[in-house]
């Protein structure tokens, strides 16, 4: 069963992957219709290329096979030349942009998740069930979307970073609160508490801000937090 797509690979499907015709013409978009994906599932030119060395028409010539863990394999195929004897693989970018399509995508997954305050261990545990990522490949994934997240400019907008520490006076726990100024890195506000709950950050937060100006807080993931903020910062805050 052929399938031909205007101005793209053609897809030589059978009736068992018929159903993934669509994920195909996704994957293989960037390539013109002098492409084929054949029935054996192999990806390579319908028309084998001139040998580079000797300028002869090159044969098809099997497939090199490439995998991912977990994600699949494709087949790429291979030319031979008769005259010379030499072979070349068929371009593999195409295998390239699919890992990097499904990483993006576990990164938007990751980035949700985050965003609706799952935790790493938890997200690990969920992934397990989907495409297994432990607890630190997930952190460093998550971090890169990050980066990659575009930020509207701001201005006249104070950006801190709000920050814990857990020091300790003789054998009594104190709550080292600070707030940094993101540009200079100098502390804006820095004491310390005898406890860590969510009224003391209130009411230090309050205490050190005009929370009528725009600001911009970057802390962790730490649950409470979107409720205190929600709290000290009330309409104008924003998650």
């Amino acid at each position: 069963m052929i399938l031909l797509c205007d101005n793209m690979v053609t897809i030589n499907s059978t009736f068992n992957n018929f159903s993934e015709i669509p994920i195909f013409q996704n994957v293989f978009s960037g390539f013109g219709n002098e492409y084929e994906y054949t029935e054996y599932e192999i990806f390579r030119k319908k028309n084998p290329p001139q040998c580079p060395k000797c300028d002869n028409n090159m044969v098809h010539n099997g497939f090199n096979s490439y995998t991912k863990k977990g994600l699949g394999t494709i087949k790429i195929g291979k030319y031979l030349c008769n005259s010379c004897n030499n072979i070349l693989e068929e371009d593999r970018s195409v295998w390239e942009n699919l890992k990097t399509l499904f990483s993006d995508m576990l990164g938007e997954l990751y980035q949700l998740l985050r965003s609706n305050h799952v935790g790493y261990n938890a997200i690990s545990q969920i992934m397990h069930l989907i495409f297994q990522q432990s607890k630190s490949t997930i952190f460093k994934e998550f971090n890169r979307v990050m980066e990659n997240v575009e930020i509207p400019p701001l201005e006249n907008v104070l950006i801190v970073h709000y920050d814990e520490q857990f020091p300790k006076e003789g054998r009594s726990q104190k709550y080292r609160l600070t707030i940094l100024d993101a540009e200079s890195k100098r502390p804006l506000a820095d004491e310390l508490f005898d406890k860590k709950d969510p009224k003391t950050i209130k009411q230090f937060l309050m205490a050190n801000f005009d929370i009528t100006k725009p600001l911009y807080i970057v802390t962790d993931f730490y649950s409470s937090y979107p409720s205190i903020l929600d709290e000290v910062f009330g309409a104008m805050a924003s998650k």
